[in-house]
C-alpha cells in the first residue's frame, strides 16, 4: 500500500514539475494539434521516423484528452495511404488502450482519476458492469462513447486481459477502418470515403443515443 501511494505521490509530482517546465511547447502544442496541415507538414518532416511519431502521439493520446485521435487517424491514412495508415493507427491505438488497461488494473482508481475524470469513471463502472466483449467493442467503435476512457474502466473492472484483448483489437480495428478510409482517399473521394463517412455519421447518431441511454439507466 505504501509503495502504491509513494509511486502515485512520485508521478503526480514528475507530471506537474514536467508540465511547469514545458509550459510554453505545451501551450504550442494545442495549437499544433488544431492545424490539421500543420500536423501532416509535421509528421512528414520527420522522415522515416515520422510512423514512430505518429504511433506516440496515438498512444499518448489515451492518456492526454486534448490530443485529437479521430483527427490523427484521418492524418494517419492520408500521409500513408489506406494500408500503412491502418497498420499504424491500429496497432498504436490498441498498445495504448492495452496500457491504460493494465495500468488501471495494477495502480487501482486512483491512477485512472489522473487521467479521466472521476465523474466519467463513476458512470461507466455502473454502466459496464457485468458486460463482456460485445460491449466494449461498441464502446471503443462508437462516436460519443468515451472511447479511451474504457480502457480504465475495463482495468478497474473483472474483464480478464485477453478478453479485454480482442475488445480492444475489433473495437480499434473497426475505428481505424472507418476514419483512416477518409484520409486515404479524401482526394478521390471514391463511394467507399462516401459509405465510410455515411457509416460513421450513423454510428455517432446510433452511439449518441445509446450513451445516453446507457448514462440515464445508471444515473
Amino acid at each position: 500500500m505504501f509503495s502504491k501511494k509513494l509511486m502515485t505521490v512520485l508521478l503526480s509530482g514528475s507530471a506537474l514539475t514536467a508540465a511547469w517546465i514545458f509550459r510554453q511547447p505545451l501551450t504550442a502544442s494545442l495549437h499544433w494539434f488544431s492545424d490539421p496541415e500543420a500536423v501532416t507538414v509535421s509528421i512528414r518532416g520527420y522522415g522515416l521516423w515520422g510512423p514512430a511519431v505518429l504511433s506516440m502521439l496515438f498512444i499518448l493520446q489515451t492518456f492526454l484528452a486534448f490530443i485529437p485521435g479521430q483527427g490523427l487517424m484521418v492524418a494517419s491514412g492520408y500521409i500513408y495511404g489506406f494500408s500503412g495508415g491502418i497498420l499504424i493507427t491500429w496497432i498504436s491505438l490498441v498498445l495504448g488502450g492495452q496500457m491504460a488497461f493494465w495500468l488501471a488494473r495494477r495502480y487501482g482508481r486512483p491512477f485512472a482519476e489522473k487521467w479521466i475524470s472521476p465523474e466519467i469513471l463513476n458512470r461507466w463502472d455502473k454502466s459496464a458492469a457485468g458486460q463482456g466483449v460485445p460491449f466494449y467493442i461498441v464502446t471503443l467503435v462508437m462516436p460519443f462513447f468515451p472511447n479511451d476512457a474504457m480502457c480504465y474502466v475495463a482495468g478497474l473492472g473483472n474483464m480478464t486481459h485477453r478478453r479485454f484483448l480482442v475488445a480492444n483489437t475489433l473495437g480499434r480495428g473497426i475505428a481505424s477502418l472507418l476514419t483512416v478510409v477518409v484520409g486515404a482517399f479524401s482526394e478521390k473521394i471514391p463511394g467507399l470515403v462516401w459509405i465510410a463517412v455515411i457509416g460513421f455519421v450513423f454510428l455517432g447518431i446510433f452511439g449518441w443515443i445509446a450513451a445516453r441511454r446507457f448514462a440515464n439507466s445508471q444515473g
